[in-house]
């Protein structure tokens, strides 16, 4: 183990990398943290969530649309709950960040960063507790490479309630943040 410790170190110096961006299986963007506008979600309703990612210093991703059509964007997506379904996700304004590999600027998010999405229920799911999982399929790089393809995710616990009477708004900082038309 020592030796393959040794030969990231090495390869971090070489490149002025930290030795943990090197490593296989270690997030380079989280998913820190989710809020839903309303609560708990009921049966044929519209509902807005926000999600911020959170990269590791000197990680970037490209924009959601990316500056050429070959880049991998970053994406988000919903599963684990039939009947709720993502109708659109809210990008952030991107930043356009020159790199010394091209002489164009890229178009990427870096540092902490929102995304909102707007899901639709289903009218004819049961009610009751769930687990929505929110995945974020992303391609990070650094100054000198990309690194693989790869996801994180949230899981997200919901109450889905018939009356829409029973849902109530819920006032958030993080919803409050998300690029959501205004």
């Amino acid at each position: 183990m020592l030796a393959v410790a040794s030969v990231f170190s090495t390869l971090a110096a070489a490149h002025e990398v930290a030795p943990r961006q090197l490593l296989y299986g270690v997030d380079r963007a989280k998913i820190t943290g989710i809020a839903a506008d309303h609560e708990p979600f009921a049966l044929d309703q519209t509902v807005r969530v926000a999600i911020e990612v959170e990269m590791l210093p000197g990680m970037h991703v490209n924009a959601n649309p990316p500056t050429f059509d070959w880049m991998i964007p970053v994406e988000v997506s919903v599963k684990g709950v039939e009947g709720v379904s993502l109708v659109e996700a809210f990008y952030p304004e991107p930043v356009s960040v020159k790199f010394p590999y091209d002489d164009e600027p890229y178009l990427v998010y870096e540092g902490t960063f929102v995304l909102g999405l707007v899901l639709a229920i289903a009218e004819d799911i049961p009610t009751g507790g769930r687990e929505l999982q929110v995945m974020l399929d992303y391609q990070a790089c650094n100054d000198e490479a990309c690194f693989a393809p790869t996801d994180t995710s949230i899981n997200m616990p919901i109450m889905m309630v018939a009356d829409v009477g029973q849902s109530r708004e819920v006032s958030s900082p993080l919803i409050e943040r998300a690029p959501f038309p205004r």
